[in-house]
């Protein structure tokens, strides 16, 4: 899956201030041009519900699992962002994505958090749009919502690493890989990814079952494990907007 040293999707954050950014605004018409060169996004908790029904999710590799929304096979690629910038259609579009070009820098050592922006962002200008700042510099209501948006993902991130310590330490992740056939006959593999396994879920002790159940977690396994099956929605989204050749 696609991974990054800088925060996926953003290039140049910068810390969000009158001084440096007033004047500028947000055009929202240039759509979702930013997201289309990534096959996975990362997911909280909050989403699995809604995002299930359109998407397979999965988990990541590494130290830290945290779940992910699958949006395309080829690291560059994301299926569901067409060249327009447009996404597809009556499908849940990732909190993730919907954050941006707005995301929350944390001070090492401390709990402060400092709203940014993304200032390589296409839709940031001075000609057309939303302004970040009224006529007293103060923060325009599209600002306070951004801050407000990023405030909730980042508890909602916290309640996510909670579950995914617990998915670890009952050790039910387990790593995966698929061989997806597509509509012209060519076969490729997704890789890189864990899964919940199912029959350790099914033989966790019963006090784990319990834990999971009373902090909502089970709901989310099962959100987890039925998205498994949507991969025929990816592959009928590859076909409406197959990767560019290589």
């Amino acid at each position: 899956m696609t991974t990054n040293t800088m925060p996926l999707l953003y290039k140049n954050p910068q810390q969000l201030t009158p001084e440096l950014h007033d004047g500028l605004k947000l055009n929202f018409e240039v759509g979702f041009g930013f997201a289309r060169q990534t096959n996975s996004v990362p997911l909280v908790i909050e989403e699995f519900g809604a995002t299930c029904r359109d998407y397979v999710i999965v988990f990541s590799t590494g130290e830290v699992a945290l779940p992910l929304v699958v949006l395309g096979v080829r690291s560059d690629h994301n299926a569901y962002v067409n060249d327009k910038g447009e996404w597809a259609a009556e499908t849940y579009i990732p909190a993730y994505v919907r954050r941006y070009p707005f995301i929350f820098s944390e001070t090492p050592g401390s709990e402060d958090l400092t709203l940014c922006i993304d200032m390589d962002a296409a839709a940031l200008n001075k000609d057309k749009g939303v302004d970040l700042f009224d006529d007293k510099k103060e923060a325009s209501d599209l600002t306070k919502q951004g801050l407000e948006f990023c405030k909730n993902f980042h508890i909602q991130l916290q309640q996510t690493r909670e579950f995914c310590e617990a998915l670890q330490a009952a050790d039910l992740l387990v790593d995966q890989q698929a061989s997806i056939t597509l509509h012209d006959g060519q076969t490729q593999n997704l890789t890189d990814f864990r899964i919940v396994d199912e029959q350790k879920f099914r033989q966790l002790p019963a006090e784990t079952l319990q834990m999971f159940h009373e902090r909502g977690w089970l709901g989310l396994i099962y959100a987890h494990l039925i998205s498994t099956g949507s991969m025929g929605k990816l592959v009928a989204q590859l076909k409406h907007n197959p990767a560019p050749a290589a």
